[in-house]
């Protein structure tokens, strides 16, 4: 991928786009950073594909600038995040002011964001992309529906089976991580982005 510093964001980030993308997508990954391994990374090029700008950021990019930055290349501009992402992201929008087409979610303690956004008319409009099999303490499947009760229709969830399974059931190669799902979750989020 071409290497791209948004002007007021910090580190590195990673811009993949199409010719004449019709939406921006800023993909804010787990604790590894900027990492081929993430979920959202894994698949960066190919949601690009899919008729999109997708600019990955690193850990201490500025998600706002790098979302000023996108809707110069293309909008409108949604954020997709994951695991410790979907942590910054919340901690964003407790200031009230997020503008975003849409927001994706994966892999992460959803009571946070809400505790963050305080009131259901502050979400944007959200996918949460989840596993029924994640064995992660600190993701567990049966969280996701107190938080869609909460967002009501603002908040649309879509569940994954299958993929594999390896390592700890906390990381990107387990079912917390969506492994072995790629394409599914090109699709849930390319869909979503429409």
């Amino acid at each position: 991928p071409r290497q791209f510093r948004p002007g007021e964001g910090g580190a590195d980030a990673w811009l993949d786009k199409s010719d004449n993308p019709r939406a921006s997508v800023v993909l804010v990954p787990g604790q590894e950073g900027l990492s081929e391994n993430d979920p959202l990374l894994r698949v960066r090029g190919k949601i690009a594909a899919k008729g999109f700008a997708v600019l990955s950021i690193g850990k201490t990019t500025n998600i706002r600038a790098a979302m000023r930055q996108m809707a110069q290349i293309a909008k409108p501009v949604y954020l997709a995040a994951v695991s410790q992402g979907v942590s910054r992201v919340g901690i964003m929008m407790s200031g009230g002011k997020f503008k975003t087409k849409g927001l994706v979610l994966i892999a992460r303690n959803l009571n946070f964001v809400r505790q963050k956004v305080q009131e259901q008319r502050k979400l944007p409009r959200t996918l949460v992309i989840h596993h029924r099999s994640d064995d992660c303490s600190k993701t567990p499947p049966s969280a996701v529906s107190g938080f869609k009760d909460w967002g009501g229709d603002k908040v649309t969830v879509e569940w994954h089976d299958g993929g594999s399974s390896r390592g700890g059931a906390c990381g990107s190669n387990s079912h917390y991580g969506l492994s072995g799902l790629d394409a599914e979750l090109v699709d849930a989020i390319a869909n979503f982005l429409r």
